[in-house]
């Protein structure tokens, strides 16, 4: 409709012109010197505007002639980007399938005009290291770090992956701790190195880690409680030798308040107040936390305490028995205290329990060798039988642990 509109008005205003053309053709005079030249104005008109064109076109491809080899050299840069980016997409494709060699080769081919060889070279370091060649991925990262100075951070972030996951775990630490020097709260930084700890064991470490890790909301707050738990929980477990009281003490301070009543923190430290001789801290320890949670755990530890009240200890455990009758560890705790309280009928009754409910494998050898101190050698040597029985049964099933026998039947 537009072009239907420009076209009838051209040929108005064509029609309009030549009519008056017609009627007053207009007259031009040119002189220089001697010569004049003299045509009608409907004759010049388009004679100067072919020459204006001519000239302009004239003028177009001079200009063009002299751009040539810029505009060659324009077409050449954004042929190798092309092929640059191309390569780049290749490389990284080859990457996330695992294709090593070809990810190299690709990402090394287009390296040279690509306007990201920072990723070239970042994804070059990991094309060799899935090959097994260490030094030519560190030789990648110095060429990253050379071509992008300014990206120091990042290269080293991903270095430390790259070396973490090679399982060069305290070279991944030291790069880690360099950066954190630079960015203390970043968060992705934070958690790496929470792993990188909990991969050395460093339990220290992951302790230290924990108030900058709540602060920045690296983790949920569930996972970070975990973590938390096990590197306490770790340190509370270590192997001490005899007299270390006030080093295990120590470690059980460095515990949050509101982490030192959770049966799986309460259990490896009054465990190892027990091996160190400490039963009346360990008896405290106990009672507070199964007086707050039921905990089966803790309660079989309490019946491994020599409490100074025998007799108190056996009536809070019978407390505990009569409470949880289907509990074969509360009938064991029950059990062994009141043998250790000289108590042997009653302990008997509370073993028999504990193996009717097939409880724990060392109910058997205990209540064998209480039978034996009663004279009843025969249901001894039953009780014993019996013992290597579950004993083999738990060793047959997947997964089952399986102590010495010397240690958990015949000992």
């Amino acid at each position: 409709m537009k072009l239907l509109a420009l076209v009838i008005a051209v040929l108005v205003i064509a029609t309009v012109v030549t009519l008056s053309a017609m009627e007053d053709p207009g007259y031009v005079l040119m002189a220089r010197g001697p010569w004049s030249a003299e045509m009608a104005l409907t004759v010049f008109i388009p004679l100067a505007l072919l020459a204006f064109l001519a000239f302009a076109l004239v003028l177009y491809a001079t200009i063009r002639l002299l751009r040539i080899p810029r505009d060659v050299q324009r077409w050449r840069t954004r042929r190798q980007a092309r092929r640059g980016r191309d390569s780049l997409l290749k490389g990284m494709t080859y990457l996330a399938e695992g294709s090593w060699v070809e990810a190299e080769a690709a990402l090394l081919a287009g390296m040279r005009h690509s306007d990201a060889a920072l990723l070239n070279c970042l994804g070059a370091a990991f094309a060799a290291q899935g090959q097994g060649n260490v030094e030519k991925r560190d030789e990648y990262l110095a060429q990253a770090q050379q071509l992008a100075p300014q990206a120091g951070f990042a290269i080293g972030m991903t270095q430390a992956v790259l070396q973490q996951l090679n399982q060069q775990v305290e070279l991944a630490l030291a790069t880690l701790t360099e950066l954190r020097g630079q960015h203390p709260h970043h968060k992705q930084l934070l958690k790496l190195l929470a792993q990188v700890a909990r991969e050395l064991r460093d339990w220290p470490g992951v302790i230290d880690l924990m108030s900058e890790l709540r602060k920045n909301q690296v983790m949920s707050a569930q996972d970070l409680d975990a973590l938390e738990v096990q590197a306490h929980r770790e340190l509370l477990t270590l192997s001490l030798p005899a007299g270390s009281g006030d080093v295990l003490r120590q470690a059980w301070k460095a515990v949050p308040k509101h982490l030192r009543k959770h049966p799986v923190l309460v259990a490896p430290y009054a465990r190892q107040l027990i091996l160190q001789g400490e039963h009346g801290e360990a008896e405290i320890v106990l009672r507070d936390t199964i007086e707050t949670e039921w905990n089966e755990t803790l309660v079989e530890l309490f019946g491994r305490l020599r409490p100074a009240q025998a007799g108190e200890a056996v009536e809070l455990a019978e407390t505990w028995a009569s409470s949880h009758p289907d509990n074969a560890r509360a009938q064991l705790t029950a059990a062994r205290l009141a043998a250790a309280a000289a108590q042997k009928d009653k302990a008997r009754g509370y073993y028999e329990r504990c193996v009717a409910l097939r409880g724990p494998i060392d109910a058997y050898r205990e209540l064998g060798a209480l039978l034996e101190d009663l004279g009843e050698r025969e249901k001894a040597s039953e009780f014993y039988r019996r013992g290597l029985e579950a004993y083999s049964d738990e060793a047959r099933k997947p997964g089952g642990r399986a102590r010495p026998i010397l240690q958990r039947i015949a000992q």
